[in-house]
């Protein structure tokens, strides 16, 4: 399950931010997964859940939101959702297209105290 490796990077950023900052302590981790980022967002939530509590942000929360795969079609310029990973466009039916949302985890916000 590499959603464990990650969320230890994750965990050292963090960290890193609180010392940064001189905060006593994180309450909130905001996190976004990308349905195509590779990471399973359960595992993820649950690697957190295991790993945040042996490290020196013990007792922050994770606020995961999940976003779904989207491109744009070159043809048309419209954006539509990729439904079971067809990278076709449903309006024109072109195959030139490019995702714009959905690929990455991003950490979008780090709450202190």
């Amino acid at each position: 399950m590499h959603e464990r490796s990650v969320v230890r990077a994750l965990l050292k950023q963090v960290q890193q931010l609180q010392s940064e900052r001189c905060a006593e302590r994180v309450v909130a981790v905001r996190v976004s997964v990308g349905a195509f980022c590779g990471v399973e967002a359960d595992l993820f939530q649950t690697a957190f859940d295991q790993l945040v509590d042996e490290s020196p942000i013990c007792g922050a929360r994770l606020e995961l939101s999940q976003v779904p795969l989207e491109a744009c079609c070159d043809s048309c310029q419209r954006e539509f959702p990729v439904v079971n990973f067809r990278f076709i466009c449903p309006h024109c039916e072109g195959d030139q297209i490019r995702v714009v949302r959905g690929e990455g985890l991003v950490l979008e916000s780090v709450t202190l105290e």
